[in-house]
């Protein structure tokens, strides 16, 4: 899943780079972190073909079972723009299928796990705006077409603060492989006038182990990436943060850094959610919004 803030607005000044440093109970360098995403994109660099069977979900637009390991999976070649706008929905398949130069293909399967993760992120990330001002409070827009030269991606959900003059989805939400998060945070959403920062929530598989208590062995991450605090070299902008919030890490080790509420939390500043509202600083929202990624655990948790 990706939650982007989108800025509306440049030319402000911005501090230098600073890696952030936390405990590495709860957090992995960010070099380290880079490292992990460079090897994943040349491993899985491969798009499939769909079969016969799986090009039905494009041509007859019903859902048909595919293997997760089969993504990313390409539908079809040669469709046209308007018509990839209109299958997907009619299919209402916009979040797991991407759209590039008359290319449409599947980055993610709809799954509950995902689904309840999006619903806590979203009802974490508005709670705070319910005692502000309309003017001041976001609109939360679902299902929003992002449509840039010969490419169309949608999201689950959009937050535009009402005051920005022209809205720019703030955040954006959408599912997909480790991959197709990789190259659209380096390719597209972090691209001039895009996204100001980009928050990567990643389900990994589950092998379906539990601990003797009954409680899923799985890993979950939260990545941030922020366009003025990443390095950007030839390989891409490198994630300044991350998060294990699950109950293994990336070697398969139990970890406890996110058993109660409170122990593993994502702050959003409000200069990034205003950014581009006229009348700001001082902002309509005096504490960052915190999102608790243990809620967000239980509610996948639950779903397994």
């Amino acid at each position: 899943m990706i939650f982007l803030i989108v800025k509306n607005g440049f030319g402000h000044s911005h501090p230098p780079y600073t890696p952030r440093s936390t405990l590495r109970s709860t957090s992995v360098e960010a070099e380290e972190v880079f490292a992990e995403f460079s090897s994943t994109v040349m491993e899985n660099d491969v798009i499939n073909e769909a079969n016969e069977e799986e090009e039905k979900w494009w041509t007859e637009l019903t859902y048909k079972n595919i293997d997760e390991n089969r993504l990313p999976l390409r539908l079809t070649k040669n469709a046209k723009l308007d018509e990839y706008i209109e299958k997907s929905e009619i299919a209402d398949a916009g979040k797991f299928w991407n759209f590039d130069s008359g290319n449409v293909t599947v980055i993610e399967l709809p799954n509950p796990d995902h689904e309840v993760a999006h619903t806590q992120f979203t009802r974490q990330f508005l709670s705070p705006f319910s005692n502000l001002a309309i003017l001041d409070d976001v609109d939360n827009i679902a299902g929003t077409t992002c449509i840039s030269g010969t490419s169309a991606k949608q999201p689950d959900a959009a937050f535009v603060p009402i005051r920005l003059p022209k809205p720019s989805p703030n955040p954006f939400a959408n599912t997909q492989s480790l991959t197709s998060i990789f190259q659209k945070v380096n390719e597209f959403w972090l691209q001039q006038n895009r996204a100001e920062d980009v928050i990567v929530l990643k389900l990994w598989p589950w092998d379906g182990t539990r601990s003797p208590n009954g409680i899923p062995l799985r890993r979950l991450t939260c990545y941030e990436f922020c366009r003025r605090l990443s390095r950007h070299l030839r390989s891409g902008y490198r994630p300044i943060q991350c998060i294990e919030f699950g109950t293994i890490d990336s070697r398969q080790r139990s970890i406890n850094n996110c058993s109660a509420q409170g122990m593993c939390t994502l702050e959003i500043s409000p200069a990034c959610i205003y950014a581009g509202c006229p009348g700001t600083p001082p902002y309509p929202l005096t504490n960052n919004v915190s999102i608790d990624l243990y809620n967000i655990q239980q509610a996948i948790f639950r779903k397994m």
